[in-house]
């Protein structure tokens, strides 16, 4: 009987040992965060707390992004594979003109190729909001299908947005066409 628990004694440490956790690495967040279309400074990321996964560099990918206020947002994280990571969150922030943060681009100027320019829409005539869910509107001369979709940039009437297909992660450039609704038009 002794022999056994010394032998399950032995084995319990060495399982220990193989579930080692490495960090999630903020440059891994911030990576995952540009892939999908948002793109902010290292300054705008906060996270509320340390990540850990079971593998070195697990691939993230993002699930929502909650508008919190007109200042910050709240994203949600996940590992590609399941058993890798948890889910875990990290905060936004946009600052606003006169706010002493009038450095870092606002929601409205993180722009694809990483340049920022100046919205000149008031927030009244913005009809999607980057990370709000919308209606992809495909329409041609025999054709007319609807898609949901994410918004990755605000937009309004008659703009050019991003948007993405959470089930496919395809992006597609179309022109807003109405409240959380934007349009492609399919050419022959």
């Amino acid at each position: 009987m002794f022999t056994a628990l010394l032998l399950a004694g032995v084995v319990v440490p060495a399982r220990a040992a193989d579930n080692s956790r490495t960090p999630i690495s903020r440059e891994r967040i911030l990576a995952a965060l540009d892939a999908s279309g948002i793109h902010i400074t290292p300054d705008q990321m906060e996270q509320l707390s340390s990540v850990t996964s079971a593998e070195p560099k697990p691939r993230l990918k993002v699930v929502s992004v909650e508008v919190l206020d007109g200042e910050s947002d709240k994203v949600r994280l996940q590992c590609e594979q399941p058993n890798t990571c948890l889910p875990f969150y990290v905060l936004l922030h946009w600052g606003q003109p006169g706010d002493g943060q009038s450095a870092l681009p606002g929601r409205q100027n993180a722009r694809q190729d990483g340049r920022t320019t100046q919205s000149t829409l008031p927030p009244k005539d913005i009809l999607v909001r980057s990370g709000k869910a919308a209606v992809l509107v495909f329409e041609g001369d025999f054709l007319r299908m609807t898609l949901p979709v994410m918004c990755l940039q605000n937009g309004g009437l008659g703009q050019q947005v991003r948007v993405l297909n959470k089930e496919t992660k395809r992006t597609y450039m179309a022109r807003v066409t109405g409240q959380g609704v934007v349009t492609s038009v399919i050419s022959d």
